[in-house]
């Protein structure tokens, strides 16, 4: 009969990750849309002093929330999408080979991503054929899947910079020099404004080594 797969009822599945979790994961002093704006220019705002682990981290967990969904897990997917859709008129082995193609062509998307790609597809006003194409759910699973990389990718630079920026604290840290006496030195050869300041401990050089 058209329209009935010999297939499992949709039933309720659990993601490991979500846009929330990861956004949670991410260290509360990171300003997010200074951080998205962060590439190629760098992070512009103050790091804390041992940032590094905490972003490589979530840098980490940002990467493997981009594991594919499995089969099994496309498959409930689209079944719930096959309820909440109009269903064109078909036999049974075309829609058994619709969902195979979708199932095979979505094969790259994580589980949440491509839950969430689905409620946006039934949520777009009108009305709303099940899809016979992976490309009109790549509408809606491809800008996620690009912030979730490039997010993992500037988090992952962010913590580079942390890093650079504690060892210029450990070797200011560990130099004999004073600040007292790093005035005199500016004094006696006449150093001042912007010159004084590239060469002075903490000031135009530790801002271009956290950058």
């Amino acid at each position: 009969m058209a329209n009935e797969i010999a297939l499992s009822e949709p039933k309720a599945i659990e993601t490991r990750f979500s846009p929330a979790s990861l956004e949670a994961a991410i260290p509360g002093w990171v300003n997010l849309r200074e951080l998205d704006a962060s590439f190629p220019h760098g992070y512009a705002l103050p790091i804390p002093a041992g940032a590094a682990p905490a972003l490589r981290e979530a840098a980490r967990l940002h990467e493997a929330a981009m594991a594919p969904s499995t089969s099994a897990e496309r498959h409930v997917i689209l079944m719930g999408l096959r309820s909440a859709t109009i269903l064109l008129t078909e036999h049974a082995d075309e829609a058994e080979a619709s969902l195979a193609l979708l199932r095979s062509h979505l094969s790259d998307v994580p589980l949440d991503i491509l839950q969430a790609a689905c409620r946006a597809y039934c949520n777009v006003p009108g009305r709303r054929f099940f899809p016979r194409s992976a490309g009109e759910l790549r509408t809606f699973t491809a800008p996620p899947m690009y912030a979730r990389q490039a997010r993992a990718f500037r988090l992952r630079k962010l913590a580079d910079a942390a890093e650079k920026a504690d060892l210029r604290r450990a070797e200011l840290a560990a130099d004999p020099l004073t600040a007292a006496d790093m005035e005199a030195i500016l004094v006696k050869h006449g150093l001042s404004g912007a010159a004084a300041d590239r060469i002075r401990p903490g000031g135009a050089n530790q801002s271009d080594s956290a950058a």
